[in-house]
């Protein structure tokens, strides 16, 4: 069985619909995760506490809901690549019609 990424998700929250992400690898400096996100699937709201690096693998369009009440649509292009300062407050949704597969690479120090 697959270990599955520890992100700090909301305690209450009941909106996750997204099957969980895999740890790929892990050391002392750094965790891939793998995630796969179906349309109409969403991640539930949680935050990343590590800064981190998302590349995309598949075509898609994922929207994410801030906690500030911000939103944004990542149109996923494969091979394609974006960075993100911790912390990270948001659901993300895939509001496209394919899956949205992408690896996380989370930075420890």
């Amino acid at each position: 069985m697959p270990n599955t990424a520890e992100i700090n998700y909301t305690p209450d929250a009941d909106d996750r619909t997204a099957e969980l992400s895999e740890i790929v690898h892990e050391d002392n400096r750094s965790r891939v995760v793998k995630y796969t996100i179906r349309p109409g699937e969403q991640t539930g709201w949680h935050t990343h506490e590590l800064d981190y690096v998302v590349i995309y693998l598949t075509a898609g369009e994922l929207t994410s809901h801030f906690a500030d009440g911000t939103t944004k649509v990542f149109t996923y292009e494969p091979g394609k690549a974006g960075s993100y300062t911790a912390p990270v407050e948001h659901n993300a949704v895939n509001t496209g019609d394919t899956d949205v597969v992408g690896y996380e690479i989370e930075y420890k120090r």
